[in-house]
């Protein structure tokens, strides 16, 4: 989660952190920019706190037109697993306003990633960046119309990285849920079968034990930036009936994006369904004929693509069943 911290600034933890993006990162240095956010009570200095340890900090000032940030950095530990998007994610949640920083030629790179529209000036005789984030409404308040403009089918060839895609969502999520709350995680769909045209979406099923808190769960989830959406009950079945979204932005698709369907530990078809298209090549060809057709109709139509592809895949799904209680 992402909070306030400032009374932690001795903290030699938020030193370390904050250290690598100070311009003096002596002890002297890194004294006087603490004696700065303790002393001016307009500057906010903020942490990403996963069980209690602090993973990532943020320094900055509210505008009435947009967020300064001051300082953003993250724990060696947790480089390049998202904590710093997060971060500002988490900001413009709270704050609901345009993000704002300047920086280098070396982090610059990490506002580009995230989203940021960045200009050249220069300052001090070097070359320095302005960066903005532009405030957007967030994707669970737009319309269906806009929805279906921003997040049409879209169908790639089986791209390898996938299954990396997943392996590190899976650590993320289980550092978010805890491995005692969880009885599997599964990559499904069509992502999880190699070779197979898929949408560039990695499904994933959580299924958690029966003494899991789900009020818990959805709270670490969307403090972590995923959106919750609630699903019908599945039928003769105790499940939670949730599923999370990760890489949906105002602006559309993110580079990952992932689906996190929640359910106890049970006997699901999806695991059957993605089993035999692995081991039925023939079945796999047909499927990805089928969505190629699907998709030209129902482009900008999620919901009618998936029901029209449901004859097929509840066919498949039978296949396996009975191939499974033979074997």
């Amino acid at each position: 989660m992402f909070i306030d911290i400032k009374s932690r600034l001795n903290d030699p933890i938020v030193h370390r952190i904050l250290a690598p993006c100070l311009f003096d990162d002596s002890p002297q240095g890194i004294a006087q920019k603490v004696k700065r956010y303790k002393e001016n009570e307009r500057l906010h200095f903020y942490g990403w706190i996963e069980q209690e340890e602090i993973y990532g900090v943020c320094g900055f000032s509210v505008h009435t037109d947009a967020v300064e940030i001051l300082h953003i950095a993250v724990a060696e530990t947790r480089r390049r697993m998202g904590v710093g998007g997060l971060m500002l994610f988490a900001l413009q949640k709270k704050f609901r306003l345009p993000i704002k920083a300047e920086t280098d030629d070396d982090a610059v790179g990490f506002y580009i990633k995230t989203g940021f529209e960045t200009t050249a000036i220069r300052k001090y005789d070097v070359r320095r960046w302005l960066c903005e984030l532009k405030y957007y409404k967030p994707v669970d308040q737009i319309t269906d119309e806009e929805r279906a403009a921003l997040f049409p089918i879209v169908l790639q060839e089986h791209n390898p990285a996938w299954k990396d895609w997943y392996a590190k969502e899976k650590n993320i999520l289980t550092r978010l849920v805890g491995v005692g709350n969880i009885a599997r995680i599964s990559h499904y769909g069509s992502t999880a079968v190699p070779g197979l045209l898929a949408k560039p979406t990695i499904d994933i099923l959580l299924e958690i034990t029966d003494g899991a808190n789900v009020d818990t769960l959805i709270s670490n989830l969307e403090n972590a930036g995923y959106v919750c959406i609630k699903q019908p009950k599945v039928p003769c079945s105790p499940s939670p009936s949730l599923m999370f979204l990760k890489g949906y932005t105002p602006l559309g698709f993110a580079e990952k994006v992932y689906h996190i369907h929640v359910r106890y530990y049970g006997d699901w078809d999806e695991l059957y369904f993605r089993d035999y298209l692995i081991t039925h090549s023939d079945i796999a060809a047909e499927y990805a004929a089928l969505k190629q057709k699907l998709q030209k109709e129902y482009e900008y139509d999620r919901d009618g693509y998936t029901e029209a592809k449901g004859e097929f895949i509840k066919a498949t799904t039978e296949k396996a069943k009975k191939e499974t209680e033979i074997a």
